[in-house]
């Protein structure tokens, strides 16, 4: 089969819909979109789509009667890296994507993608090219979620960057425990992938970067399309 010139990537998340277009291999833009905001109508319908969703298909089926190609990113299919997780089966196909794109990154080194969205995902290849696994844990928004969830009495709070660490009040209390509790579990987990591999590679990718401060943090690499790439790279590979 012939790669197409022109591709939709679609990357359907727990908390958004994040659309890319390709073009002769190079990703041309990102968008972003609520599951209710998004409207195949204002895009191409011609276009072929490839996605990954996290999320149930019938969530998608909307998609369906607009495009006229969708190809969806499989677990069972080719891999441009060699899997050793324990239970390849139950592994989110994002961080299946992450894995791929690692797998194009710095050959011959460790590579680390730490996915700051709903989650904090961890996914390790090491320099053999051999996809290791990693860690989930409760992301940013989750963190405050939860603190409202299971108490009677706290609010939920919209969560950012905070270079204090001592509130002066309930609401700097709530943001400023849930946002310095994510920073340093992420400052935690890059240590200690330096400290058991010193030459690995770690990019920081997903929708929540912006609020990481990377600071001086030598080696540190920021890249918000990384899934994307992921996509594009298992596709083109598959074909």
């Amino acid at each position: 089969m012939i790669v197409p010139k022109t591709l939709y990537l679609l990357d359907a998340g727990n908390t958004q819909l994040k659309l890319a277009f390709v073009e002769a291999g190079v990703i041309q833009w990102v968008k972003r979109f609520s599951t209710a905001d998004f409207a195949p109508e204002s895009i191409d319908g011609n276009i072929p789509v490839i996605f990954s969703s996290v999320i149930s298909e019938k969530d998608l089926e909307f998609l369906h009667p607009h495009f006229l190609t969708m190809i969806e990113l499989k677990r069972t299919q080719k891999l441009p890296f060699e899997m050793a997780y324990e239970s390849p089966n139950t592994l989110g196909l994002d961080r299946l994507c992450n894995a791929a794109a690692l797998a194009q990154l710095e050959s011959g080194r460790p590579r680390l993608a730490i996915d700051l969205g709903t989650c904090i995902k961890c996914d390790f290849v090491d320099e053999n090219g051999r996809y290791l696994g990693g860690s989930i844990s409760p992301g940013l928004q989750m963190r405050s979620k939860a603190m409202a969830t299971f108490t009677a009495k706290l609010p939920e709070v919209n969560l950012h960057h905070h270079t204090e660490f001592i509130g002066r009040n309930s609401m700097a209390c709530l943001e400023i425990g849930a946002y310095f509790g994510w920073q340093k579990e992420i400052e935690a987990y890059i240590a200690a992938y330096q400290t058991a591999y010193p030459q690995c590679y770690i990019v920081l990718t997903g929708g929540d970067v912006r609020h990481f401060d990377l600071g001086q943090k030598n080696g540190i690499f920021a890249n918000e399309n990384l899934t994307f790439e992921g996509m594009l790279s298992l596709y083109q590979f598959h074909e």
